[in-house]
């Protein structure tokens, strides 16, 4: 026979490891994408000997060799029917989601607040 296990409850000391844990996170995320990168572009070990990297904008490189045709429809896309299908669609989810995470915060501190009042009545009816 399987055991029943307990619900999940998030307590406040949960919730403060997280905070915690989080914090640390952010730090080091930040410490590390400030730190200088030892491994310099010239010592790339995917170049091949002599090769080097040029910064470029690889997108507008792209861009510039597209034909004109190509170019063109690209530039109108926001006026053909999946480029309209596209706008419509994603100004209809906007539109439902309006205010989606705001409403999701409250939703958790209402939560928050219920498991905390429920463990103070617990505590208080145990003693």
């Amino acid at each position: 026979m399987a055991k029943k296990s307990k619900p999940q409850k998030i307590t406040f000391g949960s919730l403060i490891r997280l905070v915690i844990f989080g914090v640390i996170v952010f730090f080091l995320i930040s410490w590390f994408s400030q730190s200088q990168n030892p491994i310099t572009l010239s010592e790339d070990p995917t170049l091949f000997i002599g090769e080097t990297i040029q910064s470029s904008n690889v997108l507008g490189d792209m861009y510039s060799k597209l034909p004109q045709d190509s170019r063109r429809q690209l530039e109108n896309f926001n006026q053909t029917q999946i480029g309209i299908f596209f706008s419509n669609s994603t100004e209809f989810i906007k539109s439902k989601l309006d205010g989606f995470p705001q409403k999701q915060i409250k939703e958790i501190k209402k939560g928050i607040v219920k498991n905390i009042s429920d463990d103070m009545i617990k505590n208080i009816d145990e003693n």
